[in-house]
C-alpha cells in the first residue's frame, strides 16, 4: 500500500510504522530510487552544448544576409572605382571575381550545412568550413586595396569599416567577424604603407583593434545577460 493510501485511510501511526520500514520505503518510493542521477548531472552540459549549436545555426543562417551585404557594398566600390581612370578593367573584374568566388563557397556551406542528405553535415565542421571562407573573403576584399581603391584617409576607413560592421551586426560571431576582419585590414594597411602613408596604416590598424577589442566585450556582455 502506497503512503498515499495509508493517510487516506486516516492511520498516522501505520502510515509511521511503514515509513521507517527500509524494505516498505523502498517499495513506497520507487520514484527516487528510479532517479538517474547521472543523467541529470549531464544536463548543465547539455545545456551549454545546445546554446552553442543554437548559436551556430545562428552564425549559418546569416551568413547569405551578409553575402548579399557584401555584395551591396562590392557594387557600390567597383561603381566608385569606375570613375577613377587609373583604375583599368582588369583590376576591378580581378577583384570581382576573387570576392565572388569566397560568397559563392559561403553560399555552398550554407547549404550544404541546411540541406545535406541523407543527415545534416556537423554544425562545428560547418561553422569551422565557414570562417575558413571568410578568412579567404577577407583576403579578397583586402586585395581591392591594392586593385580598385584609391587609398586617401577617408576612403581607407570607409572600404574597411563598411564590412566590418556589417559582418558584426549580421554575423554576431567573434570569431567569425575577425575571420574576416583580420585579413582585410593586414592588407589595407600594408597597401596604405606601400603607398607612403605610413602614419594611416598605424592608425587603421589601432583602430580595427580597437573595434575588436569593442567586439568581444559587448558578445561577452551579451551572453552574460543571457
Amino acid at each position: 500500500m502506497s503512503r498515499t493510501d495509508l493517510l487516506a485511510a486516516g492511520d498516522p501511526a501505520r502510515s509511521a510504522t511503514r515509513f521507517h520500514d527500509d524494505g516498505a520505503a523502498q517499495a513506497a518510493s520507487p520514484v527516487m530510487a528510479a532517479i538517474p542521477h547521472a543523467a541529470l548531472a549531464l544536463l548543465p552540459a547539455l545545456h551549454r552544448e545546445a546554446g552553442r549549436d543554437l548559436r551556430l545555426l545562428g552564425l549559418l543562417a546569416a551568413s547569405p544576409r551578409f553575402c548579399l551585404a557584401l555584395m551591396a557594398q562590392a557594387a557600390m566600390v567597383l561603381a566608385w572605382s569606375g570613375m577613377e581612370g587609373d583604375i583599368s578593367l582588369g583590376a576591378r573584374f580581378v577583384w570581382a571575381a576573387t570576392l565572388l568566388l569566397g560568397i559563392a563557397a559561403i553560399t555552398r556551406n550554407h547549404i550544404h550545412g541546411f540541406a545535406r542528405s541523407p543527415r545534416p553535415a556537423s554544425l562545428a565542421a560547418a561553422a569551422g568550413e565557414l570562417r575558413a571562407l571568410f578568412l579567404y573573403t577577407g583576403l579578397a576584399w583586402g586585395l581591392g586595396a591594392f586593385l580598385v581603391w584609391p587609398a586617401t584617409a577617408l576612403s581607407a576607413f570607409i572600404f574597411i569599416a563598411a564590412p566590418v560592421l556589417a559582418a558584426a551586426l549580421i554575423l554576431r560571431c567573434e570569431r567569425t567577424v575577425i575571420a574576416f576582419a583580420a585579413p582585410a585590414t593586414a592588407l589595407a594597411a600594408i597597401a596604405l604603407w606601400w603607398r607612403g602613408q605610413p602614419l594611416l596604416a598605424v592608425a587603421l590598424a589601432a583602430v580595427s583593434i580597437a573595434g575588436v577589442s569593442m567586439l568581444h566585450c559587448a558578445i561577452h556582455r551579451r551572453l552574460l545577460q543571457r
